[in-house]
């Protein structure tokens, strides 16, 4: 495969993939998609793009377009990724992989029997203030790990989400949801530092509401198969800035994020803490770049999230040309969006344990 036609459907989200990709060489951004025709004929003019589809089929019908990026609201991710696969082209998706247990299993199924790549859109697991921590918690510099903590709060006032007044992600019957929605960024990148498989999980909603009438606040616990537990909490409306954390506890030390955490391209700091360092008596701070990579920020121009949706992309195409599992496949995807599922349904049920079960 010479050059590598990219096509991406939903262009709220889908626009940081799309300079990401087109900042790659060896690909080519040929098409977008979205239901809006002004913001299809603006992102595509803007963009360089000669052609600009109004629904997923037609886009699909495109035989120059080897790789979809679906950027869609996240009920239909799993049917839009489905769709995709079975048109034969790989699959960049935005969280969630998708939202029902059957519809992860699926892409699996397909992904297996034809061979095509799928990567689930987690950027963060590219923030480049984490690179050393998972290369130390890989390493088992840390011991045996035993706890961790991930928090994904943003409100829903922020400017971010109010790009109109009737955005999909707090209007109509199927409203962003918080562990589905922010959540995975939150539990996948924890689960992807502590080195875990999440076994069982319980879960409750805050009885307050958002502005918008929608979920405020869940908070949910996992047991990992090495006997480990994990927090995680999604806020939509909680009365503070935006705010991605992560800690992680071993029995020979300790990482935790700061709640400060500071602009995209900026500098931002975690606290480390280890046994062998006798006599110390506090946290110690790492100052370094927060998300973006400062070995490619000088020929990258960063997008939405920094230069972490450009690495996930540049992986995803190596992994198209090397044909190889993409970093956040398949089966690495369910193992981090199904606990989320079953988390969800205890909080929706009012608690309690719900058995995730393991897709292989």
């Amino acid at each position: 495969m010479s050059e590598i036609g990219v096509g991406v459907v939903g262009l709220g989200q889908g626009r940081s993939h799309l300079r990401a990709f087109q900042a790659l060489p060896g690909c080519r951004v040929v098409a977008v998609c979205d239901q809006k025709a002004d913001l299809r004929a603006r992102v595509a003019a803007e963009a360089g793009i000669e052609r600009g589809y109004g629904s997923l089929d037609e886009l699909l019908d495109d035989k120059r377009v080897d790789l979809v990026v679906i950027a869609t609201p996240d009920h239909l991710h799993g049917q839009h990724v489905l769709r995709a696969l079975e048109a034969g082209k790989h699959v960049l998706s935005e969280i969630p992989m998708a939202t029902t247990i059957d519809e992860c299993r699926a892409i699996i199924a397909l992904t297996d029997r034809t061979g095509l790549k799928y990567q689930l859109g987690n950027q963060v697991r590219y923030a480049h203030c984490l690179q050393d921590v998972a290369r130390l918690l890989a390493a088992g510099d840390l011991g045996e790990i035993f706890y961790g903590e991930g928090e994904y709060l943003h409100a829903l006032g922020d400017d971010i989400w109010k790009r109109e007044p009737d955005h999909w992600r707090v209007t109509g019957d199927r409203p962003q949801t918080t562990l589905l929605g922010g959540g995975p960024h939150a539990l996948d990148t924890l689960r992807w530092l502590m080195g875990v498989t999440f076994t069982k999980a319980s879960a409750f909603h805050a009885a307050q509401q958002t502005e918008y009438g929608t979920t405020h606040t869940t908070v949910a616990i996992f047991q990992a198969a090495s006997g480990a537990t994990a927090k995680v909490t999604v806020s939509y409306a909680m009365a503070r800035p935006y705010c991605l954390y992560y800690s992680v506890y071993g029995t020979e030390g300790t990482f935790e994020r700061t709640r400060q955490q500071g602009e995209p391209g900026g500098l931002t700091t975690n606290y480390l803490y280890h046994n062998k360092l006798t006599g110390t008596a506090q946290m110690i701070p790492v100052t370094l770049p927060n998300w973006t990579n400062p070995r490619l920020a000088a020929t990258v121009s960063a997008a939405g999230h920094g230069t972490m949706e450009y690495e996930q992309a540049r992986d995803l195409l190596a992994a198209i040309r090397e044909d190889r599992e993409p970093p956040l496949g398949p089966r690495e995807a369910a193992a981090s969006i199904v606990p989320l599922i079953c988390a969800m349904q205890s909080a929706d049920q009012g608690g309690g344990l719900v058995d995730i079960p393991d897709l292989g």
